[in-house]
């Protein structure tokens, strides 16, 4: 383990004491008294356990016994944002240092076999305090395509003897007339177009050219976190941001707004006359990624929504009396039970 990066990584959260100097295996580095200082509270053995047996195999050439300890960390990530729940710390950057070597030799097709590391490593390597520490792994966010499959061609002899076979045996066949094609009716106007995902904002700042803007980072359980910039300055507090869980609009048409590129659009809900504006928020053990669903309109999402649907989706959106989200009342669902708005009621969605 390269101490001395870890040691700086430290510093940049814990200001005052002695960093660790020497690595002396995990016990004594997770007992300096810097380090305990950015631990989270909470019961770490296990994953102390799984850093140790990590740091163990990570350099080996065999992957089988390297990439099977990996995979269990991948697993674990799954459902977490961070190393231990939700809040960066010492273990995120312990974790950080001991598999940077590894991730950055690692291509686009093995990277997203381990998905959630992967999300996981970009999203602390773009945190602004570790960003000035270690050089950036760049990390792509599109999957890569499926390997394609060459069709074995057959030996030359056998392959006269079947087209042979098959003209005798085309020609012993009346030709059949043509069906006409069946076309599908056009998908209906409906909520099911829309792919609305559980996010977190891991981060935000405003924009540097519109005082009214938000640009924020989202993390959606995707390979990194998506950037959406939004226009609630004058509505929540930059120090409320962070932190807070929100519903995003996923698969809106890319867009620059004053230059800055948006991949998406939080969800919010606003009161008649546009002077209060609040996100709607999924249930708190609501997976992050996981997609809204609605009882009434099952669907698949459009890849790209255009923009007549948006229009005349959005329309449609509203939080009820009780102030849950709805889609022509039917409430927005998650697998913890259905999104809400703090205080609006009978207010527009968009």
């Amino acid at each position: 383990m390269d101490i001395q990066i870890f040691s700086n990584l430290i510093s940049k959260y814990v200001k005052e004491g002695s960093v660790p100097t020497t690595f002396e295996g995990s016990a004594k580095l997770f007992d300096n008294e810097v380090v305990k200082k950015f631990l989270p509270a909470g019961d770490i053995t296990a994953l102390l356990k799984t850093f140790d047996d990590i740091l163990a195999v990570i350099s080996l050439e065999d992957a089988k016994k390297r990439d099977g300890q990996l995979h269990k960390l991948n697993k674990d990530l799954l459902t977490k944002t961070f190393i231990f729940a939700d809040t960066l710390s010492a273990l995120d950057l312990a974790y950080y240092v001991i598999l940077y070597n590894w991730m950055s030799k690692l291509n686009d097709k093995e990277r997203f076999v381990f998905c959630n590391i992967t999300r996981w490593f970009n999203l602390v390597q773009n945190q602004t305090p570790i960003v000035n520490v270690q050089p950036l792994v760049v990390i792509s966010t599109t999957p890569p395509p499926p390997e394609k499959k060459e069709e074995k061609k057959p030996a030359a002899g056998a392959a006269t003897a079947t087209a042979s076979a098959d003209k005798k045996e085309e020609n012993k066949k009346e030709k059949k007339p043509q069906q006409p094609k069946v076309v599908e009716p056009p998908k209906p106007e409906d909520i099911s177009r829309f792919e609305i995902r559980v996010g977190k904002i891991v981060e935000c700042k405003k924009h540097e050219n519109a005082d009214s803007l938000y640009v924020e980072k989202i993390d959606l359980g995707e390979a990194a976190p998506r950037q959406i910039v939004s226009g609630l300055v004058k509505f929540i507090p930059l120090e409320t941001m962070i932190g807070h869980r929100v519903l995003v609009l996923c698969n809106l048409k890319p867009s620059n707004l004053k230059s800055v590129r948006s991949e998406g659009m939080v969800l919010c809900a606003s009161n008649d006359d546009h002077t209060q504006v609040e996100f709607v928020e999924p249930p708190a053990d609501a997976k992050i990624g996981e997609r809204v669903m609605f009882d009434q309109y099952p669907g698949e999402f459009d890849k790209v929504l255009k923009k007549e649907t948006v229009d005349a989706v959005l329309g449609c959106l509203s939080s009820n009396a009780d102030k849950v989200a709805t889609y022509k009342g039917d409430p927005f669902k998650t697998s913890a039970g259905s999104c809400f708005c703090k205080t609006i009621s009978n207010g527009p969605i968009k």
